[in-house]
Order: structure tokens, then C-alpha cells, then sequence
């Protein structure tokens, strides 16, 4: 519950999405020397038969994740409980005391009928950060990150993709956003060097780290869709993530971080 010890949380509802995203979360946990907790929010039933069918489906969800889990032979300390209410409502309250939320955007978005992404609201409100892990359809979900990319324009978010592409053994690209429509334009040059000297401080801080910078033309929606891939992870700030962990990003991982919280 929300007033439990600190855990890593995975929303589990049965999805191939939501296996990967507990697979993904087993280096958090066992990283952080904390359990690795999946949980099941379930809607209260019409009727007692409905409510048993939930309960089952919910059992088979967390076996499946659960298994996934030990599959992979990490010393993770699994937790699994299955909660009553509404999945998004339910994920907040357990926002209050986790480290950190992942969730498989795909069986999430599903599990909202449509009404907006429950992922992307998950991401914007929740209490501690929220990884929306994607899992490409017809893959076997895995927790391998090739790649970690931030928008260097949040301390807080640059300090988290550092530590992910330590924790992940993977290169990390620091981008900035230009407008100039020519590679000596002006205002390229100056976010170049506002660039370097954002992520100056992180990379003396972590020198094993493989890191690139770069600045790009357009939005950050225009990026991921050029530069997508489910072995890339996005890291931003929640205040900017709506769009990039709903249906508007279908290729790519995402780390929302919350300044609050770091």
C-alpha cells in the first residue's frame, strides 16, 4: 500500500507490456537493495461471478510477471498483491512510497477503454518516477537498453539518465532542441556550448558513462520519431512527458522524472 516500505512498483494486468516492464524493473529493484513489487489493481465487480473471474485473472497475471521475474536469476526480493479500485487511482496511492513505477504502456493504454493513456497520466501525476516500458509486438520481452537519451534542458532529469545509462551499461545522448535551419547559424552554436556545459558536470561526475551530445532541429516528438527503437530509453521531466508516454509515441521507452523526488 502507499504507506508500505520503499519498493520498486509494476503495474501488472496480464499484457506481454506489463512482463516487460517487470523484466526492466528487476535492475531498479535489486540496484536499490529493495523489493520488487507487482500489483494487480482491479475495478470492484457488478456481481460475486464477476468479481471471480477478476480475482483469477488477476492470480494468473501476477504468476505470469512472477515467473518472468525468477526467470531471469537476479536476487530480486518479489512482492505481489493483488488491490481493488481503479488502476489509475490505485498506482498513485502506491506513488506515495515507491522508489520508482513501471508499467507496459501497451496493456495499461488498453486497460483505459480508450479515455485517454492511463500510462501518460501516470506518468504526469504520480509521486516518484515512472518508467513506460514499450514492448514491441512479437518480441519476448526484455529488459535490455541499448540506449539512453535526455533532453538536457532539467538538471534532474540529466542526474537520472546518468545513473540509468550506469545502471544499464549503455551510452547515453544528451540532445538540446535548435530552431536554425543551417549547421552555422548563430543560436546552433550557442546551444552547443549551453549544451557542453550542462552536461559538464555529469560527465566528471560519471566518467564510465559513454555519452554524446547533440543538438537537433525540431520537437521532441520529431526526434523520437526519427530516432525511435524499443531498446532506447527517453528520460524527461513529468511536467513534459503527456504526450511522449501515450499513444503519440509508439517506439520508445520512457523515464519520467519529477523534480521533487530526486
Amino acid at each position: 500500500m502507499g504507506d508500505s516500505a520503499p519498493s520498486v512498483v509494476v503495474g501488472v494486468d496480464g499484457s506481454k507490456a506489463a512482463v516487460a516492464a517487470a523484466r526492466w524493473a528487476i535492475d531498479e529493484a535489486v540496484s536499490r537493495d529493495i523489493p520488487l513489487r507487482l500489483v494487480c489493481v482491479i475495478e470492484a465487480p457488478e456481481s460475486q461471478r464477476t468479481g471471480d473471474r477478476r480475482l483469477a485473472a488477476a492470480r494468473s497475471a501476477l504468476q505470469g510477471a512472477r515467473r518472468a521475474v525468477e526467470e531471469a536469476g537476479q536476487p530480486a526480493k518479489v512482492e505481489t498483491e493483488i488491490l481493488w479500485g481503479k488502476p489509475l487511482a490505485g498506482l498513485l496511492e502506491e506513488s506515495r512510497s515507491a522508489a520508482m513505477i513501471c508499467v507496459g504502456s501497451i496493456g495499461l493504454d488498453h486497460a483505459a477503454h480508450g479515455v485517454g493513456s492511463l500510462s501518460a497520466s501516470l506518468a504526469a501525476s504520480a509521486l516518484c518516477p515512472v518508467a513506460v516500458i514499450r514492448h514491441p509486438t512479437g518480441r519476448r520481452a526484455t529488459a535490455r537498453v541499448g540506449r539512453v537519451t535526455v533532453q538536457a534542458d532539467n538538471a534532474g532529469a540529466l542526474r537520472h539518465a546518468f545513473e540509468e545509462a550506469r545502471l544499464r551499461q549503455a551510452p547515453l545522448r544528451a540532445i538540446a532542441l535548435s530552431g536554425s535551419a543551417g549547421p552555422d547559424d548563430v543560436a546552433k552554436r550557442s546551444a552547443q556550448a549551453q549544451l557542453r556545459r550542462r552536461i559538464a558536470r555529469w560527465t566528471r561526475q560519471y566518467p564510465d558513462v559513454r555519452v554524446e551530445s547533440a543538438v537537433v532541429r525540431g520537437s521532441v516528438d520529431d526526434y523520437l520519431a526519427a530516432h525511435h527503437g524499443p531498446d532506447q530509453l527517453f528520460v524527461t521531466d513529468a511536467r513534459g512527458c503527456y504526450d511522449l508516454c501515450g499513444a503519440h509515441n509508439a517506439g520508445t521507452s520512457v523515464l519520467a522524472t519529477r523534480s521533487s523526488n530526486l
